[in-house]
């Protein structure tokens, strides 16, 4: 009976031991989990409101409006526990960088439309943002292709396969008309 007594007595130790240390792991997985950040840099670099800051700073030439904007954006990674290499890159040049050459980018496509549609000129806007140098081609496309529709409309407009300056010149204004409608 002595003998049945011990062998419990071990049993019921070995299952306590064994609850405890499941316990033990289980709160250590919480706590590493608990250390995983609920956001990642690049979320943090393409926040709208990040991202609208620096347009604006960069527009305005505002070089410590920007510092201001990358300031916030590693307060919110220290807040999201990034890790020590995240909250290093955010304070980095290279950072800023990346920023302000996609702000760049998004005032050149900004600018890009509304000249599109207003019929103006866009080479000045190519070397203003040589940033957005991979998008030089497909502009001159979508451009090429809205001087085919004008010329189009002037044709129609002009009742023949020619197009005159008056005719040309009220399909600009329809087009004008038309790119006002879209932006009310």
């Amino acid at each position: 009976m002595k003998k049945a007594l011990v062998i419990f007595v071990v049993a019921v130790f070995a299952v306590l031991a064994w609850i405890v240390y499941l316990s033990s792991e289980a709160d250590k997985r919480d706590q590493e989990a608990a250390k995983v950040p609920l956001i990642t840099v690049m979320e943090i670099l393409h926040a709208s409101d990040l991202q609208q800051g620096i347009k604006q700073a960069v527009e305005n030439k505002n070089e410590g409006a920007v510092d201001e904007w990358m300031k916030q954006a590693i307060a919110v990674s220290e807040a999201a526990n990034l890790s020590k290499q995240d909250l290093d890159y955010l304070m980095s040049e290279t950072a800023k960088d990346y920023v302000v050459f996609n702000a760049k980018r998004q005032l050149f496509n900004e600018a890009f439309e509304a000249r599109y549609y207003s019929l103006e000129e866009v080479e000045s806007l190519k070397q203003q943002y040589p940033e957005a140098k991979d998008l030089f081609a497909r502009t001159d496309v979508l451009i090429r292709k809205r001087d085919a529709i004008i010329e189009q409309i002037a044709k129609t407009l002009s009742g023949s396969n020619t197009v005159d300056d008056v005719s040309l010149n009220k399909a600009r204004q329809q087009w004008r008309e038309q790119a006002e409608k879209l932006e009310q």
